[in-house]
């Protein structure tokens, strides 16, 4: 790709990209080659631990949910379930009887009106 063509915040990655290569490509391979090991050595150890760290983080908060559960007693999850689908349960009804309403109010009041209309015509 030509460096006109690349987008302006690579062109300096590209600069430390091209220096780096120079450093490695040296006479003196194998000590270039022995202090790339080095810093790899000491990046796959930085990110081992960071690893291990999140793994442990990750177990501790396992455990911290765990206890919490343990603590509230299986008795009052269940409780505070059941009240929770006794309420979902009441509001549904609720919107459901609202969807009704939505649906066939309008048929129903037009009728009621028509049937109005027909009563007090021809039976007063």
């Amino acid at each position: 790709m030509k460096p006109s063509l690349r987008p302006y915040a690579f062109v300096q990655f590209d600069t430390f990209i091209s220096a780096t290569k120079r450093v490695y490509q040296d006479s003196r391979a194998q000590s270039n080659l022995d202090r790339l090991n080095v810093e790899l050595q000491d990046v796959t150890k930085v990110m081992t631990k960071n690893i291990e760290d999140l793994i442990y983080r990750g177990d501790s908060l396992d455990r911290s949910v765990l206890k919490c559960f343990a603590d509230l007693g299986m008795s009052s999850l269940s409780s505070s379930l059941r009240d929770e689908s006794a309420k979902y349960r009441k509001q549904a009804r609720h919107i459901n009887l609202m969807a009704m309403w939505r649906q066939y109010g309008p048929i129903g009041l037009v009728a009621f009106f028509f049937l109005f209309v027909i009563y007090w015509r021809f039976f007063w």
